[in-house]
Order: C-alpha cells, then structure tokens, then sequence
C-alpha cells in the first residue's frame, strides 16, 4: 500500500493518483484469485479495528512492535494484516503474499479498509510523514476515520488532522470522551450534476411545493414496499426550519439505505443511467 511507499534517497518521488471508476473496476477485478488481499476485512462485533498507516520502511522493527501491540490489545488490525516484510522495489515495501499486485492495487485496498476502520494510528518516526502517508491522512479525514499518533509531526500541516496521544492503548478512552469526526457527504458534485440536468429535461422552475409532493409520492411508494415487513413510526415536534427538515429527510435516506444494506452511491447512479436512457428514448421516438 501507498503508506509504505517512502522516497528513497536520491530517487524520484512516486505519486499514485485515485482511478477513475471504470479503472477502479478494472483494477478490483484483477485482484480476485485465492490469496488476494482482502478489501475491506470487518472486524467481528465489538471489536475496534484500526489501520496502520505511515513508514514502513524507515522503521521496520518499530512497525512489526506496533502491530503485535495493537493485536494483544484484541484490535483487528485491519491493514496491514502481516508485518512480515518481503522485498523492496523501488522505495515500496511489499509484506510476504503481496508480491503479484501493484502498488496501485495494494493502496485501493488500504484505502478500502481506512474507510471501515474507527481508527488510523499514523506509525511516523520522529514526527517523519511521507507522501504516501501525507495522501492517507487526507483521505482519512475526508472520510471521517480519526487518525492518531503519539508523536508530534513535523509537518505543520499535517499536525492539525493528526490527534496526538501518549500511547494505543488511549485510543478507545480519546474516542468516548470526544465525538467522532464527522464526514461530509459527497454529493455536492452530484448536486451541481443534477442541477444541469433539469435544467435539459425541463423541470428547473418546478416549486418545492411540486418536488414536496413528487418526493411524498416516492416516499408513498417505498412505505407501500417494505409495509409488509415492519412498521414504522416516529414523531416530533416542527422545529421551524425549513433547512433542516430537508437535512433530516436526506439523514432519514442515509439510514434507509443502510437499513436495507444497499450502497446508494451505487443505486442512485444505476438509477440515474436508467433515467437517462428513458429519456432519450423517448426524445428519439
């Protein structure tokens, strides 16, 4: 993974750029035979999971004490899952089963399971944090996953999206004594896409009191579809903002999806290809 890839001395840097969704396809479906590293492992219930990001070359021995740490501590040490370094090839170290995926592979699945974990310890030698690990702690915090250290970097900016503490074992006590990070949703490009798109298909003008009622017919719909295997009620009080009814609805769709164990990143945009290709089918006829 790309946590693991430090510049040598005297050799160019090597930067990994994020794939495009069909080169994320193409690169998840390369990755399927016996013995490939796993995705995105779950920790059983109740277990604290944690990545382990940072230098895994400039301090081996200090990263295989860490993971045996975290291990006797009961975390599921969810990436790296082995220690037990192989090679190095061109600054990037590979651990013992990895030898026939990319690098660009290994760091898509440390990504992944950055996106599960409820912690990242941040493994940085005297403050040291390299590129890959630099990409880590932003994707962490863009993600929401609380990254942790018990050194102080010495990049300044990195420092503030890094929590300092005195040793792992603080980890699970830091958490219940501050919220979590809380991520952003991602949709605001989708957002901007949508609006685009009634604007070609010819509903930009409609009031909300028509979306309301559109979206109270959806709302009918899916009520009438998952009638029949329980049933829900929940009241409250107006709380006077239009703004956050609208956020509520959104928060009540996130949990749906989630109750339903869907993505709907994934169901929207398969939604959206279907509405398209009625729309120009239409238009074509």
């Amino acid at each position: 993974m790309a946590a693991r890839k430090q510049k040598k001395h005297g050799s160019p840097g090597q930067i990994l750029l994020f794939p495009g969704p069909d080169a994320a396809d193409e690169d998840r479906a390369s990755v399927e035979p016996d013995g490939a590293p796993a995705a995105s492992a779950v920790p059983p219930d109740g277990d604290a999971s944690v990545v382990i990001s940072g230098s895994f070359r400039k301090d081996t021995e200090g990263l295989k004490r860490l993971h045996e740490r975290f291990t006797d501590l009961h975390y599921a040490v969810l990436s790296p899952t082995t220690v037990d370094v192989d090679k190095e090839v061109s600054g990037f170290v590979y651990m013992r089963g990895e030898e026939a995926y990319s690098p660009l592979q290994l760091e898509r699945r440390h990504l992944d399971a950055i996106d599960q974990a409820d912690f990242v310890w941040l493994h940085a030698p005297e403050g040291y944090v390299g590129l890959s690990a630099s990409l880590e702690i932003g994707y962490a915090t863009a993600v929401g996953t609380p990254v942790f250290c018990d050194v102080e970097l010495q990049d300044a900016t990195l420092a503030p999206m890094v929590r300092t503490v005195d040793r792992p074992e603080s980890l699970l006590q830091k958490a219940l004594m501050e919220p979590p990070p809380v991520p952003r949703p991602a949709i605001r490009r989708f957002q901007n896409y949508y609006r685009k798109v009634a604007i070609r298909r010819g509903y930009e003008r409609e009031s909300a009191q028509n979306c309301l009622l559109l979206m109270m017919e959806e709302i009918g719909e899916l009520a009438r579809g998952i009638r029949k295997d329980q049933e829900l009620a929940r009241h409250h009080g107006w709380a006077g903002s239009t703004t956050q009814e609208l956020a509520d609805v959104f928060i009540y769709v996130i949990h749906m999806a989630n109750i339903l164990n869907t993505d709907l990143g994934d169901i929207v945009q398969d939604k959206e290809l279907s509405n398209w290709a009625r729309f120009l089918a239409k238009h074509r006829s």
